[in-house]
C-alpha cells in the first residue's frame, strides 16, 4: 500500500484543550500531521480543523475512528489529496 496525503476535516467544540487532545491522539501514535489549520465557524462554539497526514489508507481509517471516539468532536470527514 502507498502512503498518500489524506486532509481530514474535522468540527470540534471550540472548547480549551482540544486542539491538543487532538493534535497528542495523531503524534501520540505516531503519524505526522504535514499542516495543521483551525479557526472558528459561523457558530461561535465549533471550529473547523483542517489536518493533512501521510499515511496509508488503513491508517487513515484507524486514526479517523479513533477521532469520532472523542468527545468534544462533532464531524470528521476525510479525502486523499
Amino acid at each position: 500500500m502507498s502512503e498518500k496525503i489524506h486532509r481530514l476535516n474535522c468540527y470540534v467544540e471550540n472548547r480549551p484543550g482540544v486542539l491538543a487532545r487532538i493534535v497528542g491522539l495523531i503524534s501520540g501514535r505516531g503519524y505526522n500531521i504535514q499542516t495543521l489549520n483551525v479557526g472558528p465557524t459561523e457558530d461561535g462554539t465549533v471550529s473547523r480543523m483542517k489536518i493533512d497526514i501521510l499515511g496509508t489508507d488503513k491508517v487513515i481509517d484507524q486514526i479517523i475512528c479513533q477521532l469520532r471516539n472523542q468527545v468534544n468532536v462533532i464531524e470528521v470527514t476525510s479525502r486523499k489529496m
